[in-house]
């Protein structure tokens, strides 16, 4: 007598972490969205870029780029037309 499973037989390439992912996903634990280390990560990563915007708006140079852009808006407007 033959019994016939509805589930096929565990491949044995398959290493036993992708094998834990699987098993958990077909549990209904879903692989998108974000853990709470990556939510740290992220907001570490965000929070140093706008550190760097913050001292580049600051400095000197930036503060004369920007002066020396509105000034010569003028300038440029006519050429346009």
């Amino acid at each position: 007598m033959h019994l016939s499973t509805s589930r096929p037989a565990p491949s044995r390439t398959r290493s036993r972490g992708a094998s834990l992912v699987a098993r958990a996903t077909r549990r209904g634990r879903r692989q998108d969205g974000m853990t709470t280390a990556e939510y740290a990560v992220g907001t570490l990563g965000a929070c140093t870029v706008g550190g760097v915007l913050v001292k580049i708006g600051q400095s000197e140079w930036f503060g004369d780029l920007v002066k020396d852009v509105i000034d010569n808006i003028p300038n440029v407007l006519p050429n346009l037309f």
